[in-house]
């Protein structure tokens, strides 16, 4: 995951804003707006690849991917938890 720039922030971002009406592409929804991508590559930064969309449809959009990291992140913490089974002779 890439940090987002400068450019980032003052050029794409407003452009995405713009091109979309400053409201949610999918409810119409004019609260906080954020650009999400599609793909859900943050380095792919083509304008087709991008939506504004409001806190709650990006998280809609975005739930598979980050559940499926969070239940990973999960399994990973809960093993390194557990003792290892050691078994003498």
């Amino acid at each position: 995951m890439k940090p987002y720039s400068y450019k980032w922030r003052h050029e794409i971002r407003p452009k995405i804003l713009d091109r979309d009406g400053n409201r949610c592409r999918h409810c119409s929804g004019c609260k906080r707006l954020d650009i999400a991508h599609l793909d859900g590559d943050n380095t792919h930064d083509d304008d087709a690849n991008l939506a504004a969309l409001c806190r709650l449809c990006h998280r809609r959009h975005d739930y598979e991917h980050w559940s499926a990291a969070a239940r990973a992140t999960r399994q990973i913490r809960k093993d390194q938890a557990r003792p290892l089974l050691v078994m003498e002779l």
